[in-house]
């Protein structure tokens, strides 16, 4: 079952951006199909941390390019990677404490978040780029 496809509306041009966001789409739907197979806990654990740390790698790495190319928006897009990033830590934490599971609406917070952020966001950031 897949939560999120990949499709052109999500191509913004930028070879290293669109690719980290195939990766992302492509863990929501990994995500899913274990929660949809009712994997169990650890199977879903580690999707889900494996989810956490390509976030904060595809978001290091669009900060470094914001920084390179003096992105008039950083501060704004570095603040919503923040933001996101400590509200999915937090889900991660209680999870992993066995105090909450994972739902259908902690799968659409990840859609719906990440749809935003490539078509608003980021489709301003590569904007901003030169060609790559």
């Amino acid at each position: 079952m897949e939560l999120m496809e990949w499709s052109d509306r999500f191509r913004l041009g930028h070879r290293r951006i669109d690719s980290d966001h195939r990766k992302l789409i492509a863990l929501i739907n990994q995500l899913t199909e274990a929660m949809s197979k009712r994997a169990g806990q650890q199977v879903c654990g580690e999707v889900l941390d494996e989810l956490v740390t390509y976030f904060q790698t595809h978001f290091a790495t669009e900060e470094q390019l914001m920084a390179a190319h003096n992105y008039a928006h950083s501060m704004e897009h570095k603040a919503e990677h923040a933001e996101f990033v400590e509200k999915v830590l937090e889900l991660k934490s209680k999870f992993d404490a066995g105090s909450v599971t994972l739902s259908i609406s902690l799968l659409n917070f990840l859609r719906e978040w990440l749809t935003n952020h490539i078509l608003v966001t980021d489709k301003a950031l590569v904007a901003g780029l030169p060609p790559a």
